[in-house]
């Protein structure tokens, strides 16, 4: 195992069927030092957040679902979390959510700030994590939303990934207050690259390499500044086998 690890570190999987997750979960945790298994909630995807939590709940895995906001409304929201957290859940991350490209989609009108805001008060035990995208909007928007779900009751945020340690500083400047996972993610084909560039309008350094080697040496460079700060890393191995990419970031 690398030295210097961060304090913490969270693993996202993608729940395709719950048995699989299982089985994942527990295979990562017993081969790394992952603190909480993070399951996003995507709509292509048939098996949701809240399903999979109550799965890994049950067998006593530690989870941080995600909840899209403009896939639900507050009372649904709250009904689910007082079941989770019934059965255990101490954290949940609460975002925004990308609506799909149907335009017959009809978004909950639900934002990341009032459900922050009801969740606080209904739920004072529970940790509640925002996202924070680095890349879509200006430096200033963002900063500025961050603050916003910060006062609404949010204790920090999940990031998207970043790709070079100057931007990842940038923002830890910004916002040492709070409780901040940061995004690691491996890019791995010139698609997966164009996806992020196009999609989540990030902007690679100029010498970005989509070698696994390039990748590790990137995700290696972020996490010792992670640990240097005192802060927590979020891995998020997308398109690619997980304990294969985090064995490979993680050990020697």
């Amino acid at each position: 195992m690398i030295k210097n690890l961060p304090k913490s570190i969270a693993l996202e999987l993608v729940p395709r069927d719950l048995e699989g997750l299982l089985t994942e979960s527990r295979d990562c945790l017993s081969k790394f030092p992952i603190t909480t298994v993070n399951v996003p909630e995507i709509r292509t995807v048939p098996v949701k957040s809240y399903e999979s939590a109550v799965k890994l709940l049950e067998n006593h895995v530690p989870v941080t679902p995600h909840f899209r906001m403009c896939d639900r409304s507050l009372t649904e929201l709250i009904e689910k979390l007082g079941v989770l957290t019934a059965m255990g859940l101490r954290e949940v991350l609460i975002i925004a959510g990308d609506p799909p490209k149907d335009i017959g989609f009809q978004p909950s009108g639900l934002t990341s700030v009032l459900a922050i805001r009801e969740i606080r008060k209904l739920f004072p035990t529970l940790k509640i994590f925002a996202g924070l995208d680095p890349f879509r909007t200006s430096f200033r928007e963002e900063l500025d939303y961050a603050k916003r779900k910060l006062d609404a009751g949010a204790d920090g945020f999940y990031t998207q990934p970043f790709f070079s340690v100057g931007m990842l500083e940038q923002w830890m400047e910004q916002i040492p207050e709070a409780e901040v996972w940061y995004g690691i993610a491996p890019v791995l084909s010139e698609k997966s690259k164009f996806y992020w560039e196009n999609t989540n309008k990030v902007v690679f350094p100029p010498d970005f390499d989509i070698t696994l080697e390039s990748n590790v040496r990137t995700g290696r460079a972020l996490l010792k500044a992670i640990a240097d700060a005192n802060q927590r890393a979020y891995l998020m191995p997308v398109r690619v086998d997980a304990a294969e990419y985090v064995g490979a970031l993680l050990n020697d």
